[in-house]
């Protein structure tokens, strides 16, 4: 993974977006410190998609400790519904 300071990523973004395209996460930092990771597109949406599953997960486990004969009785619909409620 390359690391860049603030200035050298606002003074050469162009060559650094395409080095994050290529699929090398770049960590930026300010005063020597990590706060922001330039990534792909790809790779952000995969991320994202990732996240909600194990989002999605959580909630079912959650639901399945505390409500396990609802869970079962869930319909097609009610469950599409889950689905897209806890996507971002």
């Amino acid at each position: 993974m390359k690391t860049v300071a603030s200035g050298e990523f606002q003074s050469n973004f162009g060559g650094i977006a395409d080095i994050a395209k290529s699929g090398e996460p770049v960590t930026i930092t300010q005063y020597g410190r990590p706060t922001l990771m330039l990534i792909s597109h790809q790779e952000g949406a995969e991320l994202l998609r990732l996240q909600a599953t194990q989002r999605l997960r959580q909630w079912f486990k959650e639901r399945a400790e505390t409500q396990p004969a609802e869970a079962e009785n869930l319909s097609l619909d009610e469950i599409n519904d889950l689905v897209h409620e806890l996507r971002p």
